[in-house]
């Protein structure tokens, strides 16, 4: 209940009854490629909701929309863009998605063996081991390069 003092007293004996509540709001789906409907596509958190682990919802947003912009500006036909938009924006997303529900479930919350484990695998590896395995993260510029 700590946190949650300032809330309605209703509210209040709706939460005692619920467990391992967290102060926020965590979205996380399995990557779905429904992110077009006719003439409307998603981009962001519409489209990828992914866990703040590898802190890149913000990074992917904008991504999404400099693609999107570039497929709107380079194909005549636009659900033609539209689909090219996500068939460039989805293996990216989907990778990031669910490496960020990894690096929650195997980095930030294992606590006995898992943890351990997790140690002796994180230490095995050099700074610059572990920057090369994330270097396909950074410096894109959402059209796949």
């Amino acid at each position: 209940m700590k946190g949650f003092t300032h809330v309605h007293e209703r509210a209040q004996n709706i939460i005692r009854h619920g467990t391992n509540w967290k102060l926020w709001v965590l979205c996380d789906r399995d990557p779905t490629e429904r992110w077009i409907d006719g003439r409307v596509a998603l981009l962001g958190d519409a489209a990828h909701p992914m866990l703040q682990y590898f802190a890149q919802g913000a990074c992917q947003a904008m991504e999404d929309a400099v693609c999107l912009s570039h497929m709107l500006a380079n194909h005549d036909d636009q659900a033609a863009a539209l689909d090219a938009y996500r068939a460039q924006r989805f293996p990216r997303t989907a990778r990031v998605q669910l490496m960020s529900r990894a690096i929650g479930e195997h980095v930030y919350h294992p606590a006995g063996d898992h943890a351990r484990i997790r140690n002796a695998i994180m230490s095995a590896k050099s700074q610059n081991e572990w920057c090369d395995d994330i270097a396909w993260l950074y410096g894109g510029t959402g059209l796949g390069g």
